[in-house]
């Protein structure tokens, strides 16, 4: 049995934004990158830090989520952190207008990752470079993105259309008592402890990452619970060093040994090469054959009963993550 993740209960502050509030997330974000070498954990570090939280078995979920979930190129870092952020901050809020507010606040995060960096997804960010330098300027300016949206009205972030789309969804899910992530997070709780504030993290992770049909929510919840049972966290800038002199000379940069988040991405991105060939697709849109955003893509879902597939989805990841768990705690 994986030792127990204690995340505790603090709530998050809202982080100042004025000019000299900026400045220091910016030069936290690259401080915390220097000695971590990884997107997620540095965005979430620096936010805990400006939220005056000490929570290092959030930061430790988080290792599996650069490179885009599993280092499989999708849904950035510099968003899927925040993103977790904001669910432990919004998951107990009254709905607005019958929609989760984690899922208007995330869609606005969306829009405003999407217009400074013209998109998502982690490998069209990274590109072809040998040295990832646009993650460098992600990691730079994600917090102060997510520190914005807090104070910001985000009513507007999702079209009348969607809004009704979501709302039947989201309904439907809470009749049927199903939530991507965190059937994943049930399944698995006597494998790893998931308190009530990695499930509170997980509740934007709905319908593909806030009901978008990007990255399926139940493959991101395995990914993160990997990070929480066996993660750990890398805070040496001698070893982040020695880790971008390999990325220079084309070495293996991410080989388990030379950072300590390098393991749990590693997992999770064959994780999600299992999913892809269980699957065909890592994406919820193409499982599903669902577009959310409209009332006829929720119709189809609620008329073909795609849910049950859904349930049995989580079931199967769910079961895939705990015997990769079991077999690394029978090999270390």
């Amino acid at each position: 049995m994986a030792d127990e993740t204690s995340i505790g209960t603090q709530r998050p502050v809202t982080p100042r934004i004025d000019a000299a509030a900026v400045g220091l997330l910016r030069r936290r974000s690259l401080a915390n990158l220097s000695c971590m070498g990884h997107c997620a954990p540095a965005v979430i570090q620096t936010l805990l830090d400006a939220s005056h939280i000490d929570a290092p078995g959030l930061v430790k979920a988080c290792g599996g989520l650069p490179g885009g979930i599993g280092n499989a190129g999708e849904e950035c870092g510099g968003v899927t952190a925040p993103l977790m952020l904001l669910g432990v901050r919004h998951a107990h809020d009254p709905l607005d207008n019958g929609v989760p507010v984690v899922v208007y606040k995330g869609h606005a995060l969306l829009r405003r990752f999407t217009a400074s960096h013209g998109t998502v997804l982690c490998r069209e960010i990274r590109g072809t470079d040998r040295l990832p330098l646009r993650c460098v300027d992600v990691v730079r300016h994600a917090p102060e993105k997510y520190a914005g949206i807090l104070g910001a009205t985000t009513a507007n972030a999702i079209s009348d259309e969607s809004k009704r789309a979501f709302r039947r969804l989201h309904q439907h899910f809470v009749e049927n008592r199903f939530h991507c992530a965190n059937a994943v997070l049930e399944q698995l709780r006597s494998t790893v402890s998931a308190d009530e504030q990695l499930r509170d993290a997980m509740s934007g992770f709905v319908g593909g990452t806030v009901f978008t049909g990007r990255t399926c929510s139940a493959l991101t919840a395995g990914v993160v619970t990997l990070g929480a049972a066996l993660g750990g966290i890398e805070h040496s800038r001698f070893r982040v060093i020695r880790m971008i002199g390999l990325m220079v000379i084309g070495g293996d940069a991410f080989a388990d040994n030379y950072n300590e988040f390098n393991k749990t991405m590693n997992r999770g991105h064959r994780l999600s090469r299992w999913f892809a060939e269980q699957l065909g697709s890592t994406q919820c849109r193409w499982i599903t054959r669902c577009d959310f955003s409209t009332d006829s893509g929720v119709s189809q879902f609620i008329e073909r009963g795609t849910i049950q597939r859904c349930r049995t989805l989580a079931d199967r990841v769910a079961l895939e993550v705990d015997r990769v768990i079991d077999a690394s705690i029978r090999s270390s």
